[in-house]
């Protein structure tokens, strides 16, 4: 029977084993899954018709606003429609190759971020916690067990909360993928055309959001290793515990608010 030892040991050690999974789902977007892959293509095809027609409608829109108002009595209002209108079919119809590109880019970053992270070892010292329960008696080690185990829980929440963030992360990258004809299709219009621009920002965003969740992982992996975290996580066992669920949170709290700062750093 394991001991409650070998318990927060696999505890720690699995959620190390998380990290690095992370490392790996943040650079795998729809083109990793090949069956995927091909639905979120079908998906796309099948509404890239009604970007064609949006594109048209909000083409007619400009026109017979730029009409009314006497704008097409200049050259320049003209040619820039003209030219406005052969950029936006050519992004329609490129708008899947874009997305993978840009999402290449940020793939390309994270990796090139995670080896220079990629050597750092990650040292929790549990001499002290085997050492006080190895001193104590039956009734005590019973005691000693359930004073440990919030700690697990607490390590077992972190990991699903964080894999469900990176998996949720994947999805937005398909579901962006997969409707981006009809946010594109605004970009002929001058009205409407932020609406393009900020969905372009908003994927970039989701992008980056994997970057910034790759640097999070080393700076965890490095705290864990490093850094003594002070008075306030106690001495011995007590301290050991407490600075691997301090360093567990902390990466939490970056892994759920990488959108938010992503969104900032794109300008989203």
């Amino acid at each position: 029977m394991a001991s409650p030892i070998d318990n927060i040991k696999e505890a720690f050690d699995g959620f190390v084993e998380v990290v690095n999974d992370v490392a790996i789902l943040v650079n795998e977007g729809p083109a990793s899954y090949p069956g995927l892959y091909a639905t979120i293509k079908d998906i796309h095809s099948a509404i890239l018709p009604v970007g064609y027609s949006l594109l048209t409608l909000y083409f007619l829109l400009d026109f017979f606003s730029k009409t009314v108002n006497f704008q097409f009595f200049k050259w320049e209002t003209v040619v820039s429609c003209c030219v406005k209108l052969i950029f936006a079919k050519f992004i329609m119809e490129h708008a899947f190759d874009l997305l993978d590109a840009i999402f290449a880019i940020s793939a390309h970053i994270t990796n090139m971020v995670g080896l220079q992270g990629s050597n750092a070892n990650i040292y929790v010292d549990y001499d002290a916690i085997e050492e006080e329960y190895n001193s104590l008696g039956w009734f005590d080690k019973k005691f000693f067990a359930i004073k440990l185990l919030p700690f697990e829980i607490c390590i077992w929440v972190i990991k699903v909360v964080i894999i469900l963030v990176v998996f949720g992360r994947l999805f937005e990258l398909m579901i962006y993928t997969a409707v981006s004809p009809i946010p594109i299709s605004t970009a002929i219009n001058d009205n409407l055309n932020g609406t393009a621009k900020r969905f372009i920002l908003d994927y970039a965003a989701v992008c980056l959001q994997g970057i910034i969740i790759i640097i999070g992982c080393i700076v965890y992996i490095a705290i864990s290793a490093n850094i003594t975290l002070g008075s306030f996580t106690g001495n011995g066992a007590n301290m050991a515990l407490w600075k691997g669920v301090l360093s567990a949170l902390a990466l939490l709290i970056v892994v759920i608010k990488s959108n938010s700062w992503a969104k900032k750093l794109t300008g989203a």
